[in-house]
């Protein structure tokens, strides 16, 4: 027997920079789940939290506990889209958290960002999808996505956790960057502002101009845009929240390692904050599903 004719056609692409429309969150648990790429960016919120638990699910470690009574719990991804795709929809179905927040570094793309300064994203995306043209410029499009639709390249940052975001920035206090690698020291701003992600740790002075161009972030990183992404078709709200390092370039590896920590503090500092705020004003509570 013959197999029956194909009964889709190819998808169309649809040229431009899709934005995501805002979709209603699922019926999700009192919980808060941060995640980071590597350790050095969820450490200071694992210590934060009270009656720390450990544990691992389908085989990867996270640490559990309260944060003034809000029930935290923290994992590590690894580095790159792949990576942080994977953990955030394991541990969000496994967890059915009411948020997702996603903490870490990020180089900074945008020359007025310093070593430290925060940026809480109300905006994420992703700057490698599409076609890439002579000059390094990107057509983009948005994608087939997996309900028929056309995947954004644009999500804004929620609502609610964005208000919150705000609302915290009143009392955060930021540590002061200082001597040997800050001169003279400053206290690093938080801000909202746009965050963009791809899987180039490196890029070159043309692709930098590209993006800056077409998408005018602030800060660029490995994860966040996919992240987003996953938590856009799980209905799960999602905020980044990202520290500049070294300034973005073609060979960072140096630079990273000497500016990291410092940022690494500063965006895990103020995820403290945020989840502080989520606490004292949580969400109307929606119960998940019976398995």
């Amino acid at each position: 027997m013959l197999p029956p004719p194909l009964r889709h056609t190819p998808p169309t692409i649809v040229a431009g920079i899709p934005v995501a429309r805002p979709r209603p969150p699922r019926p999700s648990r009192d919980l808060t789940l941060v995640l980071g790429a590597i350790p050095q960016e969820t450490d200071l919120v694992a210590w934060a939290l009270a009656k720390k638990t450990r544990g691992t699910f389908a085989g990867f470690p996270y640490t559990a506990g309260r944060l003034d009574g809000r029930h935290v719990i923290v994992a590590v991804t690894g580095i790159g889209k792949t990576n942080a795709s994977m953990l955030t929809a394991l541990f969000a179905e496994k967890f059915r958290p009411r948020e997702v927040l996603m903490c870490g570094t990020a180089s900074r793309i945008d020359p007025a960002i310093r070593n430290g300064d925060v940026i809480v994203g109300e905006i994420t995306c992703n700057h490698d999808m599409g076609s890439l043209g002579a000059g390094s410029v990107m057509e983009y499009f948005g994608s087939e996505g997996p309900l028929g639709d056309h995947s954004p390249i644009i999500y804004p940052g929620d609502r609610r956790l964005l208000a919150a975001a705000r609302r915290a920035l009143r009392t955060h206090v930021p540590e002061t960057a200082d001597l040997p690698h800050h001169a003279p020291p400053y206290v690093p701003l938080v801000r909202l502002g746009r965050i963009t992600s791809g899987d180039q740790f490196g890029i070159t002075d043309e692709r930098i101009a590209d993006i800056v161009r077409q998408l005018r972030p602030n800060l660029m990183e490995m994860e966040s845009g996919s992240v987003a992404e996953v938590c856009h078709y799980l209905r799960v709200p999602f905020l980044c929240i990202r520290s500049g390092s070294n300034r973005t370039q073609n060979s960072p590896d140096n630079d990273y390692r000497t500016l990291s920590p410092f940022a690494s503090r500063q965006a895990a500092l103020f995820t403290v904050s945020l989840v502080r705020e989520l606490a004292r004003r949580p969400a109307r509570s929606t119960r998940p599903p019976k398995k």
